[in-house]
């Protein structure tokens, strides 16, 4: 007998790529199990989606589907604007809160999936729709800490908190920040590969017996003040992910802009090592595909110390600090932490995002 379709609503963080590759992988394994159909509620641009998503119907809303931290730059906050833009957010009174109860009572999914943002909970309890929140955090206890910055973090976390307990169903991503008494803990949830590490270099015209470093600050461009550094180390190709117009070459470093025609998780495969910003979904998808890494984790954010944690116990990994990022002092450890890929075994633990999808289709056959 034919697996009978499912519709789902899909709220994703507003706060970085980390999250959306996360819940493609999520998409990915629940229409493996059974062909469906989703509506993805997202600030990311609809390229993310169209380009991971190409063979699944789905729908992009362009929402605000939280405010997260405002950056100011890849390793930089503003605790001010954050506080001003949540309390907003929290009130649920303008046009953006409308729009997507809308949206969702028309599109009648059978339920609604939440990666860390509230506002699926939000339209899942108003709506009387079934939600499934899927976290490595929650946004009350990231946020908390800054209440000693700007009082305004009291409240908005209080708010928020009592928004997060309102799931029929709350799966916990390792590597995640905080047991949740009602959590169902999975697996690191990651991307599986589109094409091999032959067939990207050979498009990148690098061959197999060159050192391949990438360099990454998740979603948001950086100015890398190393730049100079690079050209000198010829033995070595650098990738270079940020706010490029186009894909160009100059000498032995590529240049990518954040849309281009590879998979990210296909990158990180095809490298010898990663080095830069570390977010959830840098870190996973270099421990799965056994990529060492060289991580700037950031200090005033909470969930550093759980990555940082994570990639200690369990991949080949250094730390430095940002300072040492942006002055390039790294550039005498990649050609060792590069010889260290080829002595690594990819791991052989479930893909969360199956585990997932298993918990989700028992909730929905219920």
């Amino acid at each position: 007998m034919a697996k009978r379709s499912h519709t789902y609503a899909y709220f994703v963080t507003s706060h970085g790529f980390g999250h959306g590759t996360r819940a493609c992988a999520v998409i990915h394994a629940l229409n493996q199990r059974n062909r469906s159909r989703f509506m993805i509620f997202s600030s990311l641009p609809d390229w993310f989606w169209s380009e991971n998503l190409s063979e699944i119907e789905h729908q992009c809303i362009h929402a605000e589907t939280d405010i997260g931290l405002i950056q100011k730059s890849p390793f930089h906050h503003d605790l001010d604007l954050t506080a001003k833009a949540w309390m907003n957010f929290i009130s649920f009174s303008n046009e953006n809160f409308d729009r997507c109860l809308h949206r969702v009572n028309q599109f009648e999914p059978e339920c609604i999936l939440c990666d860390i943002s509230p506002l699926g909970l939000w339209v899942g309890q108003r709506l009387g729709i079934p939600s499934i929140l899927i976290e490595n955090f929650t946004w009350d206890w990231m946020l908390e800490i800054y209440a000693e910055k700007n009082p305004l973090f009291h409240t908005i976390s209080q708010q928020l908190f009592d928004l997060y307990q309102r799931f029929d169903l709350r799966l916990q991503a390792t590597p995640f920040c905080q047991k949740s008494e009602y959590g169902i803990t999975v697996n690191p949830i990651y991307r599986h590969q589109v094409e091999t590490e032959s067939e990207v270099r050979k498009q990148l015209q690098v061959p197999a017996s060159t050192p391949l470093i990438m360099i990454t600050t998740g979603g948001i461009g950086h100015q890398y003040e190393f730049l100079d550094a690079l050209y000198g180390h010829s033995d070595q190709n650098f990738l270079l992910t940020g706010n490029y117009k186009s894909i160009r070459c100059e000498e032995n470093v590529i240049f990518l802009p954040m849309r281009n025609p590879f998979h990210f998780q296909d990158l990180v495969c095809a490298s010898d090592a990663v080095i830069g910003k570390v977010g959830y979904g840098t870190l996973v998808e270099s421990w799965a595909s056994c990529t060492p890494l060289l991580g700037v984790y950031r200090k005033d954010f909470r969930e550093s110390f759980k990555l940082r944690e994570f990639s200690k116990k369990n991949m080949r990994s250094e730390e430095m600090i940002l300072k040492e990022f942006e002055s390039g002092y790294w550039l005498n450890k990649t050609q060792d932490l590069a010889s260290q890929k080829i002595f690594s075994s990819k791991p052989k633990i479930e893909n969360g995002s199956l585990q997932v999808a298993r918990e989700v289709n028992s909730l929905l056959d219920t």
